[in-house]
């Protein structure tokens, strides 16, 4: 009878160590820096950094919150996917020379915007997401040394 207890305790142990492994390395990969946000995206070279640029990207974000207040989702995705979207990826680099944490945020709100328009499809969400990057857009460019865009 011991000799069993010694034998389900073991092989419990042999499982319960095996899942515990697994687990470490699937999660461990996840953490390592692996994020689509964790590297410099790609520049497009089609916006201007600079005042004006901020002020015409605050203007656009709120083009893709008010068709997205108002439940268009194709307004949205259109107000969104061209010079919006172009200049998170423009502005990257230039941030996250100065605040590398900054730049993975606004990377990963952008992502998140661009989940809810074509994944998602919830409009509700695209709005409160993009207000989001709206703000985070604004901190940028106070990082790099320009105003607030003008609401």
């Amino acid at each position: 009878m011991r000799r069993d207890i010694a034998l389900f305790l073991g092989l419990v142990a042999i499982i319960c160590g095996g899942v515990i492994a697994t687990a470490f390395f699937l999660f461990a990969s996840d953490g390592g820096g692996n994020g689509p946000c964790d590297q410099p995206l790609p520049p497009r070279g089609e916006s201007e950094i600079s005042q004006t640029g901020f002020q015409a990207e605050d203007a656009g974000l709120t083009s893709v919150i008010d068709a997205a207040s108002a439940r268009d989702l194709l307004a949205a995705h259109n107000a969104f996917f061209g010079d919006v979207r172009v200049f998170t990826y423009d502005v990257d680099q230039p941030l996250r020379d100065v605040d590398e944490g900054l730049a993975k945020e606004l990377c990963e709100a952008v992502n998140e915007v661009e989940e809810e328009i074509t994944v998602n499809q919830r409009a509700d969400r695209v709005a409160i997401e993009t207000t989001r990057v709206r703000e985070l857009i604004g901190d940028a460019a106070e990082a790099l040394g320009y105003e607030r865009p003008v609401e």
